[in-house]
């Protein structure tokens, strides 16, 4: 029974955590974060809700917590409104509240204002919607004041007299009907102005599916053969892409990089090709092509791909190309002319994306039908490498030209698959949903100006920090995180702040590399960027603090990443890729 799962919370968190270092296998955190979760998963999928546990990120939490969200809403307690399960810091009670995150409004609002802010939001809510079995005080005892003050409603059970089954069940399920109200008379309509003004569909009036729609027909197909990706992560993948052509999929062997790639283009039934990178690679020649003794032309493999991709009939299917385990040969020496063409993109006077020529004027004959071949704007290069010891780190000039995707979360518990009958089919989508939108900053300022000019502080923000170290970037990495974020904004597929976290982790902390000492002062600022409710400052047990806190942080995946690097710092050299 799930009252049993919370007992045992209440009655043993405290001494379990001194025993054993945070862990995914460790008894505690399976409670929590998978026994308990799912057990209430499986009563709250019946409303369309998703439960999500947590007892920390890095580090143990003093107020572990299992929230309730609908996905409409809201995915995290970063922000928004949902349904918590919190424990309080003594172990003494636990509270069925539906509260309101604050990290977001931290971060535009401050503390003060933050604070002040929910207060409003609480006393709007309560003063809308119907509600005679709840709690209004706010006298809550967690130990932490910003559930406190955020609460809405909340019900307070004590460890010495807790509940029977029923009646814990009966709370929930109404306060599943607030909440639903909550959504109904009060979000959807807040959220009606909005959409008059935001496309957040793509030609949806025609009977087109929204991406959001496509994405989570992926998710299924993959799922379906075996693979566990988020929909976040196809989201991400997918983002990316929109936003360049070429992206790279780094990590440990054996998280599906390459699969992943496969797999995506067989649920939109694109073309696949996978090629192997060697690493005797020294040039271009593998890939683009070269004059042999008889100064015949011997096209590459890259290069045939191309001509297939640009042939008319073809122009309108996305074409996926997987160049696996790229960085086991320097990318800066064959994959050099690609990088630069790739910049050269222009659209024509037909909207059609045109690059220059990929071979040089008189290289080639007139009548070589390679003559005068560009990139089509139908294709798409995966990189996927594998980070360590045996293969070659990357340089500035690729960094900076690309998304950058790390895959080191194993999920090993993860034993759920789609298991309905027969194949799930693919989506077949043209290459209208994955061409690119913009291509000069003015492209996304014509748009929307407004948003460009907010995520343009944010940026500046970041890059004042980096400049501490001559860590700067420039133009490029600037609009390319405005493209990713304008994009997602268009078809409303991620919350804004997990799509800026994923833009932090993929153009912004790669670049970071070093042992100097302001190395650690730029990374201490950034984890004090992504985590603004958890300033940390140089110290003895500065990470043990930044781990203390980090479930606070807006920006969670970048800020764990921070640490990660701050270790390497203090081991000697900091690299994204420990």
């Amino acid at each position: 029974m799930i009252t049993d799962y919370f007992k045992e919370i209440l009655d043993n968190y405290l001494q379990s955590i001194k025993k054993g270092r945070f862990n995914k296998n460790h008894k505690m955190y399976k409670l929590i974060n998978y026994t308990a979760t799912n057990a209430l998963n499986e009563i709250v999928k019946e409303h369309g809700l998703i439960a999500k546990g947590s007892c920390g990120a890095g580090a143990w939490t003093s107020y572990p917590w299992i929230a309730i969200y609908n996905d409409k809403i809201t995915t995290t307690i970063q922000q928004g409104i949902y349904i918590v399960y919190i424990f309080s810091e003594d172990m003494s009670r636990v509270y069925l509240t539906l509260n309101q995150g604050c990290a977001n409004l931290k971060k535009v609002l401050g503390t003060k204002g933050a604070r002040q802010s929910m207060i409003a939001t609480r006393e709007m809510i309560r003063n809308t919607l119907n509600n005679t079995k709840f709690n209004v005080d706010n006298d809550l005892t967690i130990g932490n004041v910003d559930y406190e003050i955020g609460s809405i409603y909340y019900k307070e059970y004590l460890r010495s007299n807790f509940p029977n089954e029923k009646e814990f069940l009966e709370d929930l399920q109404y306060m599943i009907r607030i909440y639903d109200d909550y959504y109904n008379l009060i979000y959807s309509k807040g959220k009606q102005v909005a959409s008059n003004q935001n496309v957040t569909t793509i030609n949806k009036e025609n009977g087109e599916k929204s991406m959001k729609d496509n994405i989570k027909n992926i998710y299924r197909y993959i799922n379906s053969k075996g693979f566990i990706y988020s929909y976040e992560d196809l989201c991400n993948f997918y983002l990316s892409l929109k936003t360049k052509p070429f992206l790279i999929l780094a990590g440990i062997s054996g998280t599906g990089k390459s699969k992943l790639v496969r797999l995506f283009a067989e649920a939109i039934d694109a073309k696949y090709s996978l090629i192997s990178v060697k690493p005797d690679w020294n040039d271009s020649t593998e890939l683009f092509g070269y004059k042999n003794i008889n100064d015949e032309f011997v096209p590459g493999q890259l290069t045939r791909i191309i001509q297939e991709a640009s042939n008319p009939e073809n122009l309108n299917k996305p074409y996926f190309v997987c160049l696996d385990e790229m960085n086991l040969a320097r990318v800066e020496y064959y994959l050099s002319e690609y990088l630069s063409i790739i910049e050269s993109r222009y659209f024509d006077e037909n909207s059609q994306l045109i690059t220059d020529k990929i071979f040089s004027e008189g290289y080639l004959s007139e009548n070589n039908p390679y003559a005068d071949l560009r990139i089509p704007e139908n294709l798409y290069i995966i990189g996927t490498v594998n980070m360590d010891d045996t293969t070659f780190a990357f340089s500035r000039k690729v960094l900076d030209r690309v998304n950058t995707i790390e895959f080191s979360d194993v999920r090993l518990e993860y034993l759920e698959f789609d298991d309905t009958e027969g194949d799930i089919e693919s989506v077949q989508l043209d290459n209208s949903w994955f061409k690119s939108d913009y291509i000069t900053i003015k492209d996304a300022i014509k748009d929307d100006r407004e948003y460009v000019d907010r995520i343009n502080k944010e940026i500046i923000e970041i890059n004042n920090i980096l400049a501490m170290g001559n860590k700067h970037f420039g133009y490029r990495v600037r609009d390319e995180i405005i493209f990713y974020m304008l994009q997602n904004k268009k078809q409303g597929l991620l919350e804004e702040h997990v799509a800026f976290d994923y833009q932090i982790m993929q153009k912004i902390l790669p670049t970071i590399t070093g042992s100097d000492k302001v190395i650690k002062d730029i990374l201490i600022e950034l984890y004090n960027y992504c985590n603004p409710s958890n300033h940390i400052t140089d110290g003895i047990d500065y990470i043990i603090h930044g781990e203390e806190g980090l479930e606070t942080a807006l920006y969670m995946n970048s800020a764990s990443k921070i640490l990660m690097m701050l270790r390497g710092y203090e081991d000697g050299f900091v690299s994204f890729w420990q």
